[in-house]
């Protein structure tokens, strides 16, 4: 055994043959993180060799296939492994964006390859238990990173001949990972609630307060606020708003769509909307912009820091919108049972307002581009008040018996 500047080379000189040398794959480099792997590496290759059997060649092909590690030298590393997942999903399945596998994959099975390349794991078992440290505090990214991990080397073994033993099972992920929590409540923000928030956003910037708008209307996610264009509508040749983005992967898959108004009820519980759709058609309907004055690319994070914004010298909420959405977080967080306050409220505040005005869910889905399971599965249909509301009748008493 002899090193060829990182590489682990095995050399064989035996009287009568011609000699032979093969190089140990990658990641097996000469350095102590992987001496113990390199051991096993060569012990194997010399039972498999058999006193001249095969050649050297020939017997590093075939412990290829049974060894703990993927290399170059006869299949892919594993951060080929990797960027190949990725093509499967992004490019050829088409399973998942280019922008969700980078973050919600590229985490977890980076950290695994890393792991994978110090040779302190060696099956799918220590890899995954190894792995969990690094988020410990969080039930939900330990189940993320069992579920992540688990296809991650589903698919090394399947398509990449990866040994078996890189697999992990649900026993493996039932031992390791805690149960996930206990899913929050997701707020939903009502009507009054909504118009104060744009007054606001109004009174400081109306280009902003057209966002809460085009949130509270048609119930967008926020990303979709970047993937809006005005066409008229193919039913009745109005102005109308078609959203073009996309979703694909996960269980909310989106198709593009005309976008349909729900009303809000004002202070007189009069149904209102706002003539979004025309504005947008005239140009004049006016979004944010950045500092170079052009059109800012909103998304849920640019929303969600606009409307978290606090004071570099006070740490308090920057504004009055700020202010009272921190309020409204609070009031939230403090019912029982506690509710989560978020920017996506918006949207499951429209199919609240959906359900409550009676509009059939077949409806709401196709609006809200998404399928009727991920509707009930994922979304708020009911509120305490509207189930109130419909068990409310006049009724007559039977007496009590004495």
């Amino acid at each position: 055994m002899s090193r060829v500047r990182d590489r682990i080379v095995v050399r064989l000189r035996e009287r009568g043959r011609p000699a032979e040398s093969v190089t140990l794959p990658r990641p097996l480099t000469w350095d102590e993180a992987h001496h113990r792997d390199a051991i096993r590496w060569i012990e194997r290759l010399y039972r498999v060799w058999n006193d001249g059997s095969l050649t050297l060649k020939a017997a590093l092909k075939e412990i290829s296939g049974q060894s703990d590690k993927t290399g170059a030298d006869h299949t892919l590393t594993w951060e080929q492994i990797a960027d190949a997942l990725e093509a499967s999903r992004v490019q050829q399945s088409e399973k998942c964006s280019a922008d969700t596998f980078r973050k919600n994959w590229r985490p977890f099975i980076d950290h695994a390859v890393k792991l994978i390349n110090t040779g302190k794991v060696h099956d799918g078992y220590s890899l995954l238990k190894t792995a969990l440290k690094n988020w410990e505090g969080s039930s939900t990214m330990k189940v993320e990173c069992g579920r992540y991990l688990g296809l991650f080397m589903q698919f090394a073994v399947s398509r990449h001949n990866a040994p078996g033993t890189w697999l992990i099972s649900k026993f493996d992920k039932d031992e390791l990972i805690p149960k996930a929590a206990k899913p929050k409540l997701k707020a939903v923000l009502t009507d009054a609630e909504m118009l104060r928030l744009i007054e606001l956003a109004d009174s400081v910037n109306p280009r902003w307060g057209n966002v809460f708008r085009l949130l509270t209307q048609f119930g967008l996610r926020p990303i979709e606020l970047q993937h809006l264009s005005s066409r008229p509508h193919p039913v009745n040749g109005k102005p109308a708003i078609w959203c073009d983005y996309c979703k694909v992967g996960g269980e909310e898959e989106t198709e593009p769509r005309f976008l349909e108004a729900m009303y809000v009820r004002d202070a007189n519980d009069q149904p209102m909307t706002w003539p979004l759709e025309q504005a947008m058609a005239d140009g004049t309907l006016l979004l944010p912009t950045g500092r170079d004055g052009d059109a800012r690319k909103l998304s849920g994070s640019s929303v969600n820091t606009y409307i978290h914004r606090k004071s570099r010298s006070t740490g308090k909420p920057s504004g009055a919108v700020q202010t009272y959405w921190a309020e409204l977080v609070e009031q939230y967080a403090n019912q029982k049972p506690s509710q989560w306050l978020r920017p996506y409220s918006f949207r499951d505040s429209y199919s609240i307002r959906c359900h409550r005005e009676g509009v059939p869910v077949a409806s709401i889905c196709d609006a809200m581009g998404h399928s009727e399971a991920v509707h009930m599965r994922s979304y708020r249909t009911m509120t305490l008040g509207m189930r109130t509301r419909d068990f409310a009748a006049e009724t007559g008493t039977i007496p009590l018996p004495r």
